[in-house]
């Protein structure tokens, strides 16, 4: 059995790795979704100015940065 190499595996082999890539993304989403449901955080926040996308605004001191 020549299973150092990918290319070279057996079928065998081939179904262990696919296995094993499954269980681990299956795990780390029960990780993710588990972390997302003890999060306390109600909402987005944004920290800035308020810009409006239909006028044109300079957010910096000088007239070379406009924000349309």
């Amino acid at each position: 059995m020549d299973n150092h190499s990918l290319i070279n595996a057996s079928g065998n082999t081939h179904a262990k790795i696919a296995l094993l890539g499954i269980a681990v993304s299956l795990v780390f989403m029960a990780v993710v979704s588990a972390s997302s449901i003890t999060r306390s955080d109600t909402g987005a926040r944004a920290y800035g100015p308020v810009v409006k996308a239909t006028t044109t605004s300079t957010v910096a001191k000088s007239d070379s940065s406009l924000v349309r």
